[in-house]
């Protein structure tokens, strides 16, 4: 008779695989922040070079033309005529597109041509025809911390998530002029007396990205008194929200039409602090308001300087008092950020750290 052995095989008992299972929950809680963390610094840094090859882009075009390009392009067409046109509202950043590794882009959009049977003049149209230039997503207009663009009317276009800076002007119907380097006459580097190294070419401003409600790429809409009392502005939301009771301008986000040079949609001025809400004093951003400088990054925003350097300005840079009526000369009433703004208003200020 043979003695058959068994031999008896010992498992997991369920107080040991819940033990299992909590160490390995709390090693992914432990690692998911610090992934997030290396990303977030990697976009950030991407950011920082896009500001850096967009300010050589301007010194690029500048040593050519011997000045920087309007905040507008008009080519003399509207929607309605025949070529069609962009209405006078395309933006002069078009200007830079040899400059930044966008000659084909430029080559295609300087050019008239005929689109379904409509005729189309050079740098445009801004909307009505499907035109496929604006289609094109270029990669240095876009900071990866930015989420995927809003679509307009059911399409996508390519999308910028920064700013021309217009300074701390904010009665500017598109051909006024502003204090800031960008407006309807072309600025020189010999005409930023301010310092190059003290003012701002660029700053970020997050384009929509899907929450209509969110300060980042929309903006409160037929909001009263701006260029009288700016800081009416910060009323109009809380915690990065507007308020449930405030109208906002949510078919048409900001930033989400590279080529759309009006201020509310890819300009920044430097009245409220970064990451402030923004408002226009219309319904459709056609006019004018207060556009402030907003990102997703933690507690401030890039900045581009006339200089060709990039900054980070903390959302708790001297402001001044946003609450003063807006000058048309002299210092800026906003303090650092205003001053930061203006390219010739004989400010002296110390850059933020």
């Amino acid at each position: 008779m043979s003695l058959i052995r068994y031999s008896k095989r010992r498992g997991f008992t369920l107080i040991e695989l819940l033990v299992v299972i909590a160490i390995i929950a709390i090693l992914i809680a432990l690692l998911v922040p610090a992934v997030q963390k290396v990303r977030e610094a990697a976009a950030r840094t991407q950011c920082i070079n896009n500001l850096k090859q967009l300010g050589l882009g301007l010194h690029g075009y500048h040593d050519a033309n011997k000045k920087l390009p309007l905040l507008l392009i008009n080519n003399g067409g509207t929607r309605s005529t025949n070529p069609q046109g962009n209405e006078g509202r395309n933006t002069g950043l078009m200007m830079i597109l040899p400059y930044i590794d966008q000659t084909p882009l430029f080559t295609w959009t300087s050019q008239q041509q005929t689109v379904s049977g409509v005729a189309i003049l050079p740098f445009g149209p801004i909307r009505s025809t499907v035109y496929q230039p604006y289609n094109v997503q270029i990669p240095v207009f876009t900071c990866p911390s930015n989420g995927a663009p809003a679509q307009i009317w059911g399409l996508t276009w390519g999308a910028s998530s920064y700013g021309v800076c217009i300074g701390d002007t904010i009665l500017n119907n598109h051909f006024a002029n502003t204090r800031g380097v960008f407006g309807p006459t072309q600025t020189t580097m010999v005409g930023i007396s301010d310092g190059t190294s003290n003012t701002m070419f660029f700053a970020e401003r997050a384009f929509g990205s899907g929450n209509n409600r969110s300060i980042h790429g929309y903006f409160a809409n037929n909001v009263a008194s701006l260029n009288t009392s700016p800081i009416t502005c910060l009323s109009t939301a809380s915690n990065g929200l507007y308020l449930p009771a405030q109208s906002v301008m949510t078919d048409r986000p900001s930033g989400v039409q590279w080529f759309d040079g009006y201020p509310a949609f890819t300009a920044v001025n430097t009245v409220l602090p970064p990451n402030s809400p923004s408002c226009a004093a219309d319904n459709w951003g056609d006019s004018w308001g207060v556009f402030s400088a907003n990102s997703y990054h933690t507690g401030g925003v890039n900045v581009g300087l006339a200089d060709g350097t990039v900054r980070f300005v903390s959302n708790s840079v001297n402001t001044g008092n946003p609450a003063s009526p807006e000058v048309t000369s002299g210092p800026s009433p906003y303090g650092v950020w205003g001053a930061m703004g203006t390219r010739s208003s004989g400010e002296t200020f110390a850059m933020p750290d």
